[in-house]
């Protein structure tokens, strides 16, 4: 029993298909699992007299790969619900999407801090029969109440983005959680909100979105012709990745790409307009056009100014994507962000200018204009990352431990921030807390922590924690809080590559377990006996006619 739990494992950890196009013993395609059980058949006797002499009970069948994979599901969350008891706090997050068979997934994940560690833990994937907000908040609401049950304050954050069914101030799916977990503050993602800042920055001027129109043409050039991309890679060696509005560094590696190679591109459209074979004349219009857009100093100028824009919405999008980021950390880096477009903005006269000829007044009042206008853009990149990032409410709370700022806190306690976080934070010995602040403010050795977490591992390191009570409540909630959904996202990833055209029929129990044992395949290796539990679990679900478990008469 046990080998053949190893072996449904290492299958849900790497993603492979367990089940075959035929399963018998005489099939050539059995399937991995049964492929598995073969091969470790021929390493352990045991198993191999098991296969051929048992009559009641194999455990290859479908229905026993059903029932295991339930067990393992059910002792993973078992596992996870003890750890969300022991946790201080908690926050969820929560997204949906549709499927390969068009059925409709919302997943759940958990984020809490487990010894001093930040975790964001799989839950399950949920089928909701309706797609509203009572039903979704509804299947949120079944199954927190199974982990922290009337610690109603226990749920201090919920993490969506910003459809109006999940944001909603009134009949949002965050509306009616929050009336059940009143301290469940709502966090839009604020990775979806950079992909809007980006892509309101894309389309702020007409010349914007004709510099972004003509980007994507060339990308749509070479994705619809075998001849053609083999031209790019045999010139350029290089393939031009095709821009997706959905994701948050909004046509980044595009713009990086033509920048970096348009000199090889204007070599490669000048090949395919000179190649006999090929006959389309629609083709080498095509390539004559975006040669000439190749060669436009105004085309060039904008490709100058995003080309430095868009590395820094890359390191941006990318620290907003980590698992172990808190709010403290989010703030220094959208600071961090704001002085480069800044920087940027300063210097965008330099940058247009070099790109446009000045051979007379029309060509000058042309440059003049796109200076303008790149400001334009820098100016409403800058603004609308303010508005949208604006740390206010419950998120006030992570400007009290800036490390940066610990200095100028010293000279002047910011009474502001602190009493925005009590307002928000009521429960909290107030009096107490500015004390313990005026005592980090003071010392030298806190102002070279970077994050909420590496504060609080460094109280607890130095055996402080009596010392600083509420000053770790307040950073545990800190770093409870997620800035993103990127861990759901992640999840569906992990969906299209479980559930696929070709295993489109497995139910929701199963599905969630596959994810499981894949997304959470460290956190599985560490639960002690996990082998055995599953055992047992499988033993006592129903009468068997076969003892798994010993029994001591």
């Amino acid at each position: 029993m046990n080998l053949i739990i190893n072996c449904i494992r290492f299958c849900g950890a790497f993603e492979l298909a367990l089940r075959g196009h035929d399963e018998k013993n005489t099939s050539l395609n059995p399937g991995i699992f049964r492929g598995l059980i073969s091969f470790s058949a021929e390493l352990d006797s045991a198993l191999k007299v098991h296969l051929e002499k048992a009559t009641v009970f194999k455990g290859t069948s479908k229905t026993i790969q059903n029932e295991l994979l339930k067990c393992m599901l059910n002792i993973c969350q078992q596992e996870i619900s003890l750890e969300i008891k022991k946790a201080d706090y908690l926050s969820i997050t929560a997204d949906e999407t549709t499927d390969v068979s068009a059925i409709f997934q919302m997943v759940i994940v958990y984020r809490y801090i487990v010894k001093n560690k930040v975790v964001e833990r799989f839950w399950g994937f949920l089928k909701p029969k309706v797609h509203n907000s009572e039903e979704l908040a509804e299947c949120i609401k079944e199954q927190l109440d199974q982990h922290i049950g009337n610690e109603t304050d226990k749920l201090i954050a919920q993490t969506y983005d910003g459809a109006s069914v999940m944001s909603g101030n009134i009949n949002g799916v965050q509306a009616k959680i929050k009336l059940h977990y009143p301290n469940a503050n709502y966090v839009h993602c604020y990775a979806h909100q950079l992909n809007l800042v980006m892509a309101n920055a894309a389309s702020i001027n007409r010349n914007v979105r004709i510099f972004f129109a003509s980007l994507g043409g060339f990308c749509s050039f070479f994705s619809t012709s075998s001849q053609r991309t083999a031209i790019l890679d045999e010139v350029v060696q290089k393939r031009l990745p095709r821009a997706a509005p959905t994701r948050c560094n909004f046509h980044s590696r595009t713009v990086n790409t033509v920048f970096e190679y348009r000199e090889e591109l204007i070599i490669c459209m000048d090949k395919i307009i000179s190649d006999e074979s090929i006959k389309y004349t629609q083709t080498i219009e095509q390539a004559s056009g975006l040669k000439r857009t190749l060669l436009d100093d105004v085309f060039i100028s904008w490709l100058t100014v995003f080309h430095s824009i868009m590395p820094h919405v890359d390191i941006l999008y990318n620290q907003l994507q980590k698992r172990e980021t808190d709010s403290t950390i989010v703030k220094n880096n959208i600071d961090s962000f704001i002085k480069e477009i800044s920087k940027i903005r300063n210097q965008m006269g330099t940058l247009c200018e070099g790109n446009i000829v000045q051979s007379n007044n029309k060509r000058k009042h042309r440059g003049d204009e796109l200076k303008r206008e790149a400001i334009e853009v820098c100016d409403n990149i800058i603004s609308q990352i303010k508005q949208r990032f604006d740390f206010t409410g419950h998120l006030v709370a992570s400007n009290l431990f800036l490390a940066d700022n610990f200095e100028k806190y010293d000279d002047n306690f910011p009474e502001g921030y602190f009493n925005e976080t009590i307002n928000v934070y009521p429960y909290f010995d107030s009096k107490k807390l500015k004390t313990e602040l005026q005592i980090i403010y003071s010392r030298t050795e806190f102002r070279t922590m970077s994050g909420a977490v590496s504060l609080l591992s460094f109280i607890q390191s130095e055996n402080l924690t009596s010392t600083f009570g509420e000053s770790m409540k307040l950073l545990k909630i800190i770093i409870t809080i997620p800035m993103s959904t990127a861990e759901s996202e992640r999840c569906f990833s992990t969906l299209k590559r479980i559930k696929t055209f070709l295993r489109n029929t497995m139910h929701q129990e199963r599905l969630s377990a596959l994810v499981m044992l894949s997304i959470e395949k460290n956190f599985v290796m560490n639960i002690a006996d996990f082998n055995n539990k599953v055992i047992e679990l499988f033993a006592s679900s129903k009468e068997r006619r076969l003892d798994f478990t010993f029994k001591n008469f």
